[in-house]
């Protein structure tokens, strides 16, 4: 069987058997955002990790060094925030071709203390070894939660209603500038999606807070809306309705749509590294949970509602009619 028959899920699937031999001490495996560990004392430990690999999740012909080590960081705090914690130490290993020079590993190193500084986060160690092309970094992540307080994938349940946190498809659309730098754009959009797609944040605020207000599931959108709600439905077991007209989607967003000929609802639900966050809510809390992030300054929108999961995922168009939603996103291995 080829890898691009089983797909990266598929092959998750497959490697994560019988893998665990204690237990006692994990409260949540392989399957998550993060794995989540027993502690003593007030907390739980949450463990990650991603690795970015030269010409699969950035290039140096339009990232710089600095760039590239803000983004590892990024979409690994984001997983911690996704489980509603928060980061506390890290280790980095790098795959190093021997054609970079030392300021640019140096300066590599710059974006990971500015992001590591952001978030509140030690870079303890790591690892180096040479990489005989492509530049690999990846970031070992360790945070904590709250015992009791992780959000997991798996607590939809039918009638939740589903939000999102700010818009989406900016760093969709961001890449998209910097693969066709001769589109004809104003300067300060183009700025500001690029660097959404070159620097992006994550939603330490917004995790924190929703891990305290009684959110049932919760996601990252690393990988596409459609993706995360996939993996949302798969985990809880249940189906999803989602608004099209309710998906937030930026002005720049559209305006590159249109300039691109691409449909901007495409770039939300399949583009993927917003670092927004997807989360379901029972009704009788939405409103507190609302005033908690309105207060906190933090952008969301209520898109859909969890339905049964006979009924699948679907996408309601304007005038009501549904149509499938189909569930594309970044698979590493797909054709």
């Amino acid at each position: 069987m080829k890898l691009s028959d089983l797909g990266e899920f598929g092959l998750i699937d497959r490697l994560s058997r019988d893998l665990i031999n204690r237990p006692g001490e994990v409260v949540q495996g392989i399957g998550d955002d993060a794995a989540v560990l027993n502690l003593e004392g007030p907390w739980w430990l949450l463990f990650t990790t991603d690795m970015l690999v030269e010409g699969v999740h950035f290039s140096l012909d339009y990232a710089t060094p600095a760039q590239v080590g803000i983004k590892t960081v990024s979409v690994n705090v984001s997983d911690i925030v996704a489980m509603g914690g928060w980061p506390v130490h890290g280790v980095v290993s790098l795959g190093l071709p021997t054609r970079l020079f030392v300021e640019e590993i140096e300066e590599l190193y710059q974006g990971i203390r500015r992001a590591a500084g952001e978030y509140g986060l030690n870079i303890v160690g790591g690892d180096t070894v040479m990489s005989p092309e492509r530049l690999v970094i990846n970031l070992a992540l360790l945070g904590f939660v709250e015992k009791g307080r992780a959000v997991y994938r798996s607590g939809a349940r039918v009638g939740d209603l589903i939000y999102v946190t700010g818009s989406l498809g900016k760093s969709a659309a961001g890449l998209y500038l910097c693969q066709h730098p001769d589109l004809t754009i104003d300067p300060g959009m183009a700025a500001f999606l690029k660097q959404a797609h070159l620097e992006p944040r994550v939603k330490l605020r917004a995790g924190r807070i929703l891990s305290s207000a009684g959110v049932t599931a919760m996601d990252d959108v690393s990988d596409g809306l459609a993706a995360e709600l996939r993996e949302i439905c798969r985990a809880s077991g249940v189906g999803c309705r989602v608004r099209a007209g309710d998906i937030p989607v930026d002005y720049r967003v559209r305006t590159v749509a249109a300039l691109a000929n691409h449909d901007p609802l495409d770039w939300a639900f399949s583009g993927g590294e917003d670092f927004e966050l997807v989360f379901t809510v029972p009704p009788d809390l939405a409103r507190g949970v609302e005033e908690k992030l309105a207060a906190a300054g933090e952008e969301y929108r209520c898109i859909g509602e969890i339905i049964p999961a006979e009924k699948g995922m679907v996408l309601e168009l304007a005038g009501g009619r549904c149509v499938p939603l189909e569930a594309r996103g970044y698979d590493h291995f797909a054709p």
